[in-house]
């Protein structure tokens, strides 16, 4: 029985943020993979979705191991200051319209998260 707790998948270790938290790494993952890193822009919104990418990470890690409130707050803050200023960042530049969709629905998947984390 020790080892049936590594066949569980991670979202369901993460419950209740998980289905919502592999949604976003996924979407982030895919922004990052696409977005191309000619334009200076590019480069400072890519510097903004890796932090939000270790933050996610971060969040999962502290769900996973099952920590206090306190820090999976602390995780979650932090993972949302790092998609505030990505959305920021592209609603106030020269990002296309599919790179401000994707990182508006970025922010919308974090508010589903958090609420998520909240019951």
């Amino acid at each position: 029985m020790e080892g049936t707790l590594s066949l569980i998948p991670l979202d369901k270790l993460t419950a209740p943020g998980g289905k919502p938290l592999g949604d976003l790494d996924d979407l982030v993952q895919a922004v990052l993979k696409a977005l191309p890193t000619t334009k200076p822009w590019q480069r400072q919104l890519r510097d903004y979705l890796r932090a939000a990418d270790r933050q996610i990470q971060v969040l999962r890690l502290t769900l996973s191991l099952r920590r206090s409130r306190e820090e999976v707050v602390e995780a979650e803050e932090a993972l949302l200051r790092s998609l505030r200023a990505a959305q920021g960042y592209v609603n106030g530049g020269r990002a296309d319209m599919g790179t401000r969709t994707a990182v508006l629905l970025a922010s919308e998947l974090m508010q589903k998260v958090a609420r998520e984390l909240e019951q």
